[in-house]
Formats: structure tokens, C-alpha cells, sequence
């Protein structure tokens, strides 16, 4: 079974990448960043979706900022607290002691083979790598939700998670450790809707009971944007392609982000020609079994609850 890091920012979707990590992967343990909310509101929200689901492992919080921009997080998608619409149960755990790009560092180190996946911002991956540039040799690979092939979700041209740091998404890609990218073209295709939030409800546990209803604010909310209630439910895709690899199919591409652009700035720039100016860094995701992929969050959401 595969041992991995989430790094994450939760955010409905991270709640769901953490549940289907913990069922189908060895997952070492759990690191913080701010993006969809302020670092000490993710950070709490990581907490209780492991004391919810009885994901035994400690989770640190890190970077409250990106590498040089300004925060940005998203209330309009995920509401002010990330966890937004649900009644809560009480906080009974909490994150542990030290930063999380020093516990990175050090597990890293101790471990050899291990996958990391980043579904927020970059900022701890990028903070790790420059501070230990030996980890890129130590890692399996960077497994990570963010980007885009086509069209953004913040931008017309920027994916979130990468919007929020761009420097430290380009720390990464130009890093030389393997890469996995689950982008919104791949995301887009495994979609959260009414019919998805009503089979998690069915579990009937307390803890399937609020990513239901996460996942019903989180679609009331993109209604209110977009005009439909469908969304992409992102970030166990990244999860999925290191636990279930078969599920995506995955390219070779050469991918670079943009920093400078007026209108393109946290732009995924994916080289698709078939003479590209430079050899592929990233394993680019562009296809996943989504049928299946639904299954397996199912299965995960109904596994793990059980468990507690």
C-alpha cells in the first residue's frame, strides 16, 4: 500500500482527498496551508475531519502566507471558515506541535519512496524544497491538484491553488522531482452534484452526514456563480493517481507557470504540441474513470466512518 503526505487546505474536497488517502494509501500524516481559508481555519478543519472519520494521524499546520504574494482565499466557494453550511460536532483533537514544513523535512529525510500530495497551494512544497533541495531525490513524487490545461476557475486563464502562489507553484514544477498534475480538465470530469451529495448522505453517519452538506453549500454556492449545480470535485483526483493510477491517464508534458502576465498571471502554460521547446516535467492528467472514481469515494466515505 502506498505511504503518503497530504498537504492541504480544506475545502469540502480535501476533506474527501484526506478520507480516500487514509482507506486506500498509508497516510504518514496530514500539513496545513492557507488558500480556500485562513491558515488557523483549515488547519482546524483537517482536525476534525480526522477526529471525524478516525484518521489517526497528526496534522501541522504551515505556511499562513504564499512565497511573496498577497493571501488570497475563496469564501465565495467554500464560505469564510472553509467548512461553511454544516452543523460541526465539537473540536475534541488538535494539531500538533511544530511547523509543517520542518516535520516535511524531517519525514522526508527519514523515509525514502514516499508520495506527497499538495491539493492547496504550493507554499510548504516549495518552502521544503528550498530549504532541502535533497528531498526531490528522496520522494516517490509530487502528486498535485492545481492548474489547468484549458480555462481557469478564478481566472479565465488561472486555477485556484496555483493563482494563490504562482512562485511556489513554479518552485515545483521546475524542481525535477516526478509529477502528477490533476488540473481542472482532469477534475472537471469527476463532478459533485445534487445526486453525488444524496448517496453520501445515505451512509447515514455523522460523519458522511457533513461532507453531505459541504458538498450541498459548496453547490449552492457554485450555483450562485455559475448559474448550475455541478462542480468538480478536485482534489481526490490527485489522491486517486497515486492510490488508483489506472483510474488517469496520464501524458508526458512540458508545463511552466506564468508569474509576469497582466491577465495571465498563475496561468498553467501545458505544452501539447507535438514538438514541444522543452522535455515534459509533469505527468499531466487528462482522462480519469470517474464512474469508478465515485465508487471509490463511496466506498472510502462508508469504510473509514465505520471505522470510528
Amino acid at each position: 500500500m502506498v505511504r503518503l503526505i497530504v498537504d492541504c487546505d480544506p475545502g469540502h474536497d480535501d476533506a474527501v482527498a484526506l478520507v480516500v488517502a487514509a482507506h486506500f494509501g498509508e497516510l504518514v500524516g496530514v500539513t496545513t496551508v492557507g488558500g480556500n481559508a485562513p491558515l488557523r481555519d483549515v488547519t482546524t478543519n483537517a482536525v476534525l475531519t480526522c477526529q471525524m472519520f478516525g484518521i489517526d494521524v497528526d496534522v501541522r499546520a504551515g505556511a499562513d502566507r504564499p512565497l511573496v504574494a498577497a493571501p488570497r482565499y475563496a469564501p465565495q466557494v467554500h464560505g469564510v471558515s472553509g467548512f461553511s453550511g454544516p452543523a460541526l460536532p465539537p473540536l475534541e483533537r488538535s494539531a500538533a506541535e511544530g511547523h509543517a514544513v520542518d516535520w516535511l523535512i524531517e519525514t522526508i529525510r527519514g523515509e525514502e519512496g514516499l508520495w506527497l500530495v499538495p491539493v492547496g497551494p504550493m507554499t510548504n512544497v516549495a518552502l521544503a524544497f528550498r530549504r532541502a533541495p535533497d528531498l526531490v531525490g528522496r520522494l516517490a513524487g509530487v502528486s498535485f491538484m492545481g492548474g489547468s490545461a484549458t480555462i481557469g476557475n478564478h481566472t479565465p486563464v488561472a486555477e485556484f491553488n496555483v493563482l494563490v502562489d504562482p512562485e511556489a507553484a513554479a518552485v515545483v514544477l521546475g524542481s525535477g522531482v516526478p509529477l502528477r498534475m490533476a488540473g481542472l480538465d482532469l477534475t472537471e470530469q469527476f463532478v459533485v452534484d445534487d445526486a453525488l451529495a444524496a448517496n453520501v448522505r445515505s451512509i447515514g453517519t455523522p460523519g458522511a452526514t457533513v461532507i453531505a452538506d459541504l458538498m450541498l453549500s459548496y453547490l449552492d454556492n457554485i450555483e450562485s456563480i455559475r448559474g448550475e449545480r455541478r462542480g468538480g470535485l478536485h482534489d481526490p483526483c490527485a489522491v486517486l493517481a497515486v492510490t488508483h493510477p489506472d483510474l488517469v491517464d496520464h501524458q508526458p508534458r512540458s508545463v511552466a507557470v506564468e508569474l509576469n502576465g497582466t491577465l495571465t498571471r498563475g496561468m498553467t502554460v501545458v505544452d501539447r504540441r507535438k514538438r514541444p521547446d522543452a522535455g515534459p516535467n509533469v505527468a499531466h492528467g487528462h482522462r480519469i474513470d470517474h464512474v469508478t472514481a465515485r465508487r471509490l469515494v463511496i466506498e472510502a466515505l462508508t469504510a473509514q466512518t465505520a471505522r470510528t
